[in-house]
């Protein structure tokens, strides 16, 4: 009988925690990271204005509210074209959506507003056989 209980009881506790799971939507986005201006002084917030904008499930995304632990690591990036990796929460709301962030940096030239590098053959020829310190 004690096995039969202690299979209920992992059964139990997958079935609450598989929805959850489930509903959680692993996000890579970018975009522009932006301060929200907040009423609370003390307390920062930041969202990301995402380009592209995204759908996800019927729902058209253009900022994502950021959510971190460390808020303070997100200073350097203000303003900055980034990435940013996470699990998508409170899509169903009629709040903002919240991106509980796991990793973001800065993308160098996916940014609209900045010029490519110039590729040319002659360009990677002439890198090739260039001096490399060590």
């Amino acid at each position: 009988m004690r096995p039969a209980r202690q299979l209920f009881v992992v059964l139990a506790v997958l079935s609450l925690c598989v929805p959850v799971y489930a509903k959680s939507k692993h996000l890579i986005v970018t975009g522009k990271l932006t301060e929200l201006a907040t009423s609370d002084t003390q307390s920062t917030s930041w969202a990301l204005r995402l380009n592209p904008v995204i759908i996800v499930d019927g729902h058209q995304l253009s900022i994502i509210e950021i959510k971190t632990r460390q808020p303070q690591k997100l200073e350097p990036l203000e303003d900055e074209f980034v990435q940013a990796k996470g699990i998508l929460l409170n899509l169903d709301s009629a709040d903002r959506p919240v991106l509980q962030l796991s990793s973001i940096h800065s993308v160098k030239y996916n940014n609209p507003g900045e010029d490519k590098p110039k590729f040319s053959l002659w360009s990677s020829i002439v890198d090739f056989f260039a001096p490399n310190p060590i």
